[in-house]
């Protein structure tokens, strides 16, 4: 009988481990994990299984007021394309005449207070990037979509600046973004795939998140990075898939907590919370709180394919 779970033993083990594989068929074939899914996953595990394994349309409104709300992305959306014709060389002038407000304020802080440390040498503007992961399930991707990376000195000397601009009502506290996944994600997968890149390969060292906020232009929030960090983050990524891929239904993938605290901070902000029953009408939009998910950030991680991606990294 021994002799039997010792030889039937390593049979079990491999249809485990093939049962986790199949796991990742219920995902696109094209499926690349982003900082986005990521913290969809990390917040509530429920809501990355109805998103990106299931992927359901919007059930739910975001947040209320709607027009309000819709209003907010669409203008935060215009201030990222104002951003990226002014870094490509296009006259201001022409850009902000018959700007409606906000947009108008946030298009001359920015001009007034875009950080004039940024390398000069070369400046990408939405470029996306994607690097393998190799886990115990398979090969998958880490794909990410930077609003700027700015490159420029030599050897030693040489920096990267990765900037991202924020049109939050109110600046998210440097603990909480320090725990993002993008401030993980971004210069993990810039220091990975540089290899690849115009510039060459960068050290950790050498590269730095720093994030642009149209609430503080003139205060923006920077992270320098470090081969620890980068050997934390693979561990941290490692991890998460891990658990990601190890489940095979619904129930594997738990919801947040029910807690006040959560539901404030999660579900009343999340478009399947009707799903969970956790409640219909949408939390009021002064009331986002800066850990609450974003779905503009999700409508856009959803679009990743690995036919988008303009530089693989293999």
């Amino acid at each position: 009988m021994l002799q039997l779970r010792q030889l039937w033993g390593p049979l079990g083990l491999l249809v485990i481990r093939r049962k986790r594989f199949t796991v990742s068929l219920k995902l696109p074939s094209t499926f690349a994990f982003s900082q986005s899914s990521l913290q969809s996953y990390v917040n509530c595990p429920r809501r990355f299984w109805l998103a990106y394994v299931e992927q359901l349309k919007w059930p739910a409104l975001e947040a209320s007021p709607y027009d309000e709300n819709e209003r907010q992305l669409k203008i935060g959306s215009q201030f990222h394309q104002l951003v990226e014709r002014v870094e490509a060389g296009l006259a201001t002038d022409l850009l902000a005449d018959g700007l409606e407000h906000p947009l108008d304020e946030w298009f001359e802080s920015y001009l007034r207070h875009r950080p004039a440390d940024l390398p000069t040498e070369v400046v990408e503007i939405e470029r996306e990037l994607s690097i393998p992961l190799d886990v115990e399930a398979g090969r998958y991707r880490l794909a990410a979509r930077y609003d700027m990376i700015a490159v420029g000195g030599e050897g030693t000397d040489r920096r990267a600046v990765v900037l991202d601009w924020k049109t939050n009502k109110r600046v998210t506290r440097r603990a909480i973004l320090q725990q993002r996944m993008q401030t993980l994600v971004y210069p993990y997968v810039l220091v990975e795939a540089s290899a690849g890149l115009p510039w060459g390969p960068l050290a950790p060292e050498q590269v730095e998140m720093r994030y642009w906020f149209t609430a503080a232009p003139a205060e923006p929030v920077a992270f320098c990075y470090s081969s620890e960090l980068h050997a934390a983050n693979r561990a941290k990524f490692e991890e998460l898939l891990g658990g990601i891929l190890s489940g095979e239904r619904e129930r594997d993938f738990p919801k947040v907590a029910d807690t006040d605290e959560n539901r404030k901070r999660f579900c009343g902000y999340c478009i399947y919370r009707s799903r969970c029953d956790r409640g219909v009408e949408a939390s009021e939009l002064e009331e986002q709180d800066e850990e609450a998910f974003s779905d503009e950030e999700l409508e856009r991680a959803l679009e990743f394919t690995l036919e988008e991606v303009q530089e693989l990294a293999f």
